[in-house]
């Protein structure tokens, strides 16, 4: 556990803090409910830090939380391209792909 805290940190560390502050207030946001204006923040993060891939799954939940799926799974697969060793994003996209699915039937 504690090697995944120190790649976090390195990983945080390569990311401007101004993109880092944003995504904090992203999530401060979230955690009220205020799940658009959070996603406005998570926005302006990834055009100062392209490859912030966690800021691109935090976009993808509060998209869909909104029910914007599509959107929400084209955020996750810009998180997998960006870091495809990550396991987050494809299961949250596997499970709005399911959900999709099963609402079909």
């Amino acid at each position: 556990m504690q090697k995944g805290i120190h790649v976090e940190w390195l990983y945080a560390k390569a990311i401007p803090i101004e993109a880092q502050y944003l995504y904090r207030k992203a999530m401060e946001l979230s955690l009220r409910g205020q799940t658009e204006m959070a996603l406005n923040y998570l926005r302006q993060a990834v055009v100062i830090a392209p490859r912030y891939s966690q800021a691109y799954i935090q976009m993808g939940n509060c998209l869909a939380l909104l029910g914007l799926y599509t959107e929400a799974i084209e955020k996750y697969q810009r998180a997998i391209h960006i870091d495809p060793a990550s396991s987050e994003p494809r299961e949250k996209m596997d499970h709005i792909l399911s959900l999709q699915e099963n609402g079909k039937k």
